[in-house]
């Protein structure tokens, strides 16, 4: 049987795993050997326990394990063009015109949840030996070298903005810009994987359509921004009185769309929209306004009312519709 821990004890590569408070959890023999603390001994410890770092190299370790747990990807750096360097005295080469060993830090994501990553440390002091030696035969070897660092650090800036800019034309697409609610458009994806889900599990899904009330008064009587304000308010409200597995989406205006997954009865339904009822009549405090809004709902279900996206909102709306003719201020559930 093959021994991985002797595998990974026999490489010339540092292999440590921490967290970003610098605690330690593993650390291989290469590494102990090389920061002069018994490997058994290492887990227990923190990485401040071993090396004397200053401010500046804590703030650029932090910044790069951040950046691999965020991106899940890996981080790399070099002690030369980031400044940064483990104080390691035992280099492989046996005199060296550096005082510590010379390394290539790769940082891995290994545990998002618990914050921790897999740092290795290769010894590159060979290497940065032959390049100080070439800083000092060529001034223009030396400035092409800032060049390309610097360009490094630009294509960093670069790569971070735009997984940002990403992050911003996904929420543009997928989400309303009052409410901050799923859109149609994320809706619908809800809606296919749902469908997809509960027809290999046999599962049932509940929609529930929801509109206010006589919203149009108070925009006529109060204005608009009194209307987005009371808007909002309601889809905290909706977030609240549903589970966090349930999508709460603003499907235009003033009309909401619930899906609510793993439903075994209209029971289940019937309790949800009777909370937001009852929640949504309470008196609510918009802009200096003391409002009482009432809201009427429709409900279908999956597949008993539609096996599709057009054919459970069809649904729903016209029960929603049914609602409001048997007075407004309740539910009701699609009959055919």
């Amino acid at each position: 049987m093959i021994n991985c821990e002797k595998i990974i004890d026999s490489i010339n590569v540092g292999i440590l795993t921490i967290d970003t408070d610098f605690n330690i959890y593993y650390m291989n023999k290469w590494f102990a050997l090389h920061s002069e603390i018994i490997q058994e001994k290492g887990k227990n410890l923190n990485l401040c326990d071993i090396f004397k770092l200053s401010p500046e190299h804590l703030k650029s370790l932090s910044r790069h394990m951040k950046t691999a747990l965020t991106l899940q990807s890996p981080s790399f750096y070099t002690a030369d063009s980031n400044n940064f360097v483990f104080p390691m005295k035992h280099s492989l080469t046996t005199k060296s015109i550096f005082e510590f060993m010379q390394q290539d830090v790769t940082i891995l994501p290994y545990d998002r949840d618990k914050k921790q990553v897999t740092i290795l440390v290769y010894d590159q002091t060979i290497l940065m030996e032959e390049k100080a030696k070439c800083y000092k035969e060529s001034d223009a070897l030396s400035h092409a070298n800032k060049i390309a660092n610097a360009t490094i650090k630009k294509l960093e800036s670069a790569k971070n903005k735009l997984v940002k800019q990403k992050d911003i034309i996904y929420k543009q697409a997928h989400y309303d810009q009052l409410t901050s609610l799923a859109n149609r458009t994320l809706l619908h994806e809800r809606f296919e994987l749902l469908i997809e889900n509960a027809t290999e599990s046999d599962k049932k899904f509940g929609v529930l359509f929801l509109d206010l009330d006589y919203f149009k008064e108070v925009n006529d009587s109060l204005g608009h921004d009194v209307g987005d304000e009371l808007l909002r308010y309601i889809a905290k409200l909706l977030l609240r009185e549903t589970r966090k597995t349930d999508t709460v989406a603003r499907f235009g205006g003033d009309e909401f769309v619930i899906l609510v997954d793993d439903v075994e009865s209209e029971k289940i339904l019937s309790n949800i929209a009777q909370k937001i009822i009852t929640a949504i009549q309470e008196p609510h405090k918009i802009k200096n306004f003391d409002l009482q809004v009432t809201t009427s709902i429709g409900i279908s279900m999956f597949p008993k009312n539609g096996i599709d996206f057009n054919g459970l909102i069809k649904s729903a709306d016209i029960a929603l519709y049914d609602a409001k003719a048997m007075g407004r201020n309740n539910f009701t559930f699609f009959q055919k």
